[in-house]
């Protein structure tokens, strides 16, 4: 089977970036907001910048929501990325309180409300390692990645509470830890931007089109 790659543009997201590193793994990605292309793709990947209660009502306005659903159910493959990532879970507390795609069982906080001991500074920027351990998660986007490896990261809000039996790997911002990256089935998310993070994001992006 011929993968078909798509990359949903909603006018949320790095597009060109997340394109151009598809291109460099000799992959041609669709970028499109169609509902018949997103039901018969092979791999989806949810991009996303700004602001949750926004991202959800384009995806709503666009008629998304529910041909990602069906995608997801289907066992299409899907990553989500930075806010794309959120997006996949039940709801978020950003600006208000507004529900998500509810493919994985989880809320988004903000994340000085993780650990009110910790006096953060927001947003979470820059490189940041990955608690990545192979025997312990085995998320197969991260093959041949390992804790060593930094990955770029922006953000203000993340994953707190979740299913227990979520897969998932985190990173560690001034010793608070925040999921970085998630799997459930086939959904996959990175809170980083693996589009932006050198050499080691373009590895998960090759382990995600393998799938």
């Amino acid at each position: 089977m011929i993968n078909k790659i798509i990359v949903i543009d909603y006018g949320v997201g790095n597009i060109l970036s997340i394109k151009n590193a598809i291109l460099y793994h000799g992959y041609s990605p669709h970028i499109t907001n169609k509902k018949k292309d997103i039901e018969s793709a092979s791999h989806i990947i949810l991009p996303g910048v700004g602001a949750f209660p926004e991202a959800m009502k384009k995806l709503k306005d666009l008629d998304l929501i529910n041909p990602i659903l069906e995608a997801a159910n289907k066992q299409t493959y899907l990553l989500g990325i930075c806010l794309g990532m959120q997006l996949l879970f039940t709801s978020s507390e950003e600006f208000e309180t507004t529900n998500g795609l509810n493919l994985i069982k989880g809320n988004i906080i903000k994340l000085d409300k993780f650990n009110s001991n910790f006096n953060l500074k927001l947003p979470n920027i820059g490189w940041r390692n990955c608690e990545i351990d192979s025997k312990k998660n085995n998320i197969s986007i991260l093959k041949n990645l390992f804790s060593e490896d930094k990955f770029y990261f922006v953000h203000s809000y993340g994953l707190y509470n979740h299913d227990d039996d979520l897969n998932l790997v985190k990173s560690n911002y001034k010793n608070l830890e925040i999921p970085a990256v998630v799997n459930h089935k086939n959904i996959y998310g990175c809170q980083f931007h693996p589009e932006k993070s050198r050499v080691q994001g373009l590895k998960v992006l090759k382990n995600f089109l393998e799938l």
